[in-house]
């Protein structure tokens, strides 16, 4: 049987909240690792960070290290209250900010990769949980998270645990790497096509229809609903299927493979994708503006959508205080360049095949991702043994 400790047990260092900077001695300096970061990242990457002028420190108190566990103190809402992150990398002195409590484990008894692993799974979650306070915010105090009971299996087997999950998570961020490669290249041909100033400017309606089809609801049929908070950084997160009785009323817009999505309410560099599925149950909010190629092929489309000037024209266009949006027509006049027809075909002949190679990196995230959230919970609470999980990692790798 499982032993359980509390978790200051395991700590080589105590618990410590981030430091507190004056705005005077922001801007400059180390970096600072802020909930954005901790948030938007399950492993900490070593990324651009906010930078802060510390005085003398003692590095051990104010500096991070990999393996180093990172939670939020405080949140909005209770799901963010105590979520839990890892460092994965440290290329530069890096602190961290006062909303967000560090675990620095000791590695004779503990190991961080396991610990982050418990702490995403719906064991762990529901244990941080006993521990949120809600008043106007949600929060957590060191004190409650250091006498949190958690499991301590031995050594080898948290190391075993935590391989056969890390492996997913390995060959994901693998993807997920190749898959900014391609964008990171495609950005700069396409760059320095436009450097030879060989194009003109044309209204996106010119090359691309926006919207085009609208679709009923129906009692018989099913779909796909693509919805505003699904679409980000590039891709979107495709959704089971549910009838289209189930499906809210912004559910109208067709989505066709080859098409680039759009949000139109509050939209910048954090809301477009491409779809290169051919699901024919794809819908998208009318939140969406879908945006199909008629005079280019896909790539191009996408790629000049994503050039900063669009993303600048869309900002200026949205209209609201509240939700800024983008109407359709406004869509239709944003400024794109339109190469030579030889060179969008030489431009397509290259990035076409490369972004359908992304989009099956995607497809492959998903799948490995859905067999790592169904094996963390069964391997946390001993339902399944570690060979076997180790077993079906093999099969998916």
């Amino acid at each position: 049987m499982t032993d359980h400790r509390q978790f200051g047990d395991l700590l080589a260092y105590p618990l410590r909240s981030g430091v507190t900077v004056a705005a005077a001695n922001r801007g400059s300096g180390i970096k600072m690792l802020n909930m954005g970061e901790l948030f938007r990242y399950p492993w900490i990457p070593a990324t651009e960070m906010a930078r802060v002028k510390i005085a003398a420190y003692d590095p051990e108190r104010v500096l991070l290290q990999p393996g180093d566990l990172m939670f939020a103190r405080r949140s909005l809402t209770l799901e963010g209250a105590g979520k839990c992150s890892i460092v994965k990398e440290i290329e530069e002195p890096t602190t961290w900010e006062s909303s967000i409590i560090r675990a620095r484990l000791d590695r004779e008894v503990a190991h961080p990769l396991y610990y982050f692993y418990y702490f995403r799974s719906q064991i762990g979650r529901r244990s941080v949980e006993t521990i949120v306070e809600q008043v106007a915010a949600a929060g957590i105090r060191l004190s409650e998270l250091r006498s949190l009971r958690v499991p301590v299996p031995g050594l080898r087997e948290q190391l075993a645990v935590a391989e056969v999950l890390g492996a997913l998570d390995d060959k994901i961020a693998a993807n997920t790497k190749l898959a900014g490669s391609v964008d990171e290249y495609l950005a700069a041909v396409i760059l320095r096509h436009l450097k030879a100033g060989l194009q003109e400017v044309v209204p996106l309606s010119h090359i691309a229809d926006i919207n085009a089809e609208s679709v009923k609801p129906s009692l018989e049929n099913s779909l796909r609903y693509i919805d505003i908070a699904s679409v980000s950084v590039g891709r979107f997160d495709f959704p089971a299927v549910s009838a289209w009785t189930e499906a809210p009323s912004r559910a109208r817009r067709r989505v066709c493979k080859g098409d680039t999505l759009w949000s139109t309410v509050r939209p910048n560099r954090r809301s477009h994708a491409l779809n290169l599925s051919d699901d024919p149950l794809l819908v998208g909010s009318t939140g969406l503006a879908v945006v199909s190629p008629r005079e280019t092929g896909f790539a191009y489309l996408y790629q000049v959508t994503k050039l900063p000037h669009f993303t600048t024209y869309l900002e200026g266009a949205a209209e609201g205080s509240a939700y800024p949006a983008v109407r359709a027509d406004r869509f239709g006049t944003a400024p794109v360049p339109l190469l030579p027809k030889a060179d969008r075909d030489a431009f397509e002949l290259v990035a076409a095949p490369l972004r359908e190679h992304s989009a099956s990196l995607d497809d492959e995230n998903r799948t490995l991702a859905e067999v790592r959230d169904a094996l963390l919970p069964q391997l946390m609470s001993g339902k399944i043994q570690v060979k076997d999980a180790g077993k079906m990692v093999e099969e998916v790798l």
